[in-house]
């Protein structure tokens, strides 16, 4: 038997219950059908007999209604509850959304509302309705939490500006939900740059630094930063970001940009010091690194330059720490033997080929890379240095002990 008709078999039956109940009135006193229906009801729904318990819970609601037509005198205010109950506990859960607003139509009961609300969203799916209900039950209650789950009905359904419109309505009143604010300025940044531009964004954010002065505030300051890098305003970024750190030193953010304006002003020294304090609060970012071994090589520190692009390299497979790694050779032939083209320096240029030709096979330094490798070749030994035995210098040379590989492709084969 389908939904359909067993709705109209159970409603029947109902019914008829309440024919019998106006017979009572006449035989035992007018409420005794009703309460004889609602004992036999709940004693079936006590002991989960829920298809058997329906057709009473049915005939209590139509025999209640037969002897009191004013819903204010109604007795029986609790068996829309149970009876949608029973359908719950069927999975006929249309039939348990069709009972709760019969109910709210006639108790005006907001419980009965938000159940709806929870029918849609738990069970059924549909988080448009789930939102509809949601909503009408906040008109009821004005309970401000109520709008959190309004917004997440939204999120579920994504349709993000209205679940931004909420969310905003929510912080308008509960301003000190330090939670809420980052989960939306953080969590739907994008979409909220795409629908209203980065300066209502900024705004939303300064808003939410007005209320949290001390709070994290990671999420934006880099933005926050980038633009006056973007626009060469770096000691500004620098002011910026120590009046942040004044109060928050955690951000990574924070130190991280600030080791890029001190970088634009070739401050080698804060620079490097900024990026190593973002490196220990994320020692997992490869962009990160990357820019930390960059500052480590402009600071003429081989070594950690090197550690840092393998361990950039091991994070994220791309052309970048290869590349650097060239970079940091170049640099470091050029502070140990100056304009003099040795023996180790030619053998070091050829290692820096090699890792060249690395970051060559990747899309953003294939270009680059290539070009370096071929004028590292162009350095390297020459047939000449082949014939007379002379390779083999760099790993005996004290000045390239910085590094941590000295291999390269024999070039007199």
């Amino acid at each position: 038997m389908n939904t359909q008709r067993l709705i109209a078999l159970l409603t029947l039956t109902g019914f008829l219950y309440a024919s019998a109940s106006l017979y009572a009135q006449n035989q035992q006193g007018p409420d005794f059908e009703c309460i004889k229906t609602w004992s036999t009801a709940f004693e079936y729904w006590k002991n989960e007999e829920y298809a058997n318990a329906i057709p009473y819970f049915w005939g209590v609601t139509s025999c209640d209604k037969v002897l009191r037509p004013n819903k204010d005198e109604r007795k029986f205010t609790t068996v829309y509850d149970k009876l949608a109950d029973c359908y719950f506990k069927l999975k006929i859960i249309d039939s348990a959304v069709m009972v709760y607003k019969a109910g709210y139509a006639e108790f005006q009961e907001s419980q009965y509302i938000y159940k709806i609300g929870e029918m849609y969203h738990k069970e059924l799916k549909q988080y448009d309705s789930a939102a509809f209900y949601y909503r009408q039950y906040y008109n009821l209650t004005k309970s401000n939490e109520e709008l959190k789950r309004i917004a997440g009905m939204w999120v579920e359904a994504a349709k993000y500006k209205d679940a931004v419109a909420v969310y905003n309505e929510y912080l308008s009143v509960d301003t000190a939900d330090e939670e809420t604010w980052k989960y939306v300025l953080d969590g739907f940044k994008s979409f909220v740059i795409k629908q209203y531009g980065k300066d209502y964004w900024f705004k939303k954010c300064e808003e939410y630094t007005r209320h949290f002065p001390n709070a994290s505030k990671d999420f934006f300051i880099g933005d926050k930063l980038d633009e006056l890098l973007k626009i060469g305003k770096y000691d500004e970024a620098i002011a910026t970001a120590l009046e942040i750190l004044k109060t928050d030193s955690s951000g990574k953010q924070t130190w991280w940009k600030l080791g890029k304006a001190y970088d634009a002003l070739q401050k080698r020294k804060e620079a490097l010091e900024a990026f190593e304090h973002a490196y220990t609060i994320d020692a997992n970012d490869p962009d990160l690194t990357c820019d930390y071994a960059r500052s480590a090589l402009e600071s003429k520190q081989f070594g950690r330059a090197w550690n840092l692009c393998l361990k950039a390299a091991n994070m994220r497979k791309f052309g970048l720490p290869y590349y650097l790694i060239g970079e940091t050779i170049l640099d470091g032939i050029k502070s140990a033997s100056g304009n003099t083209l040795d023996m180790p320096a030619k053998e070091a240029f050829l290692v820096a080929a090699k890792y060249y030709d690395i970051a060559a096979g990747y899309p953003d330094t294939e270009k680059n890379a290539r070009i370096r490798s071929a004028s590292c070749r162009q350095n390297g030994p020459t047939k000449g240095d082949c014939h007379m035995g002379a390779l083999g210098k760099l790993k005996g040379d004290s000045r390239y002990s910085w590094m941590i590989d000295q291999d390269y492709p024999n070039p007199c084969k």
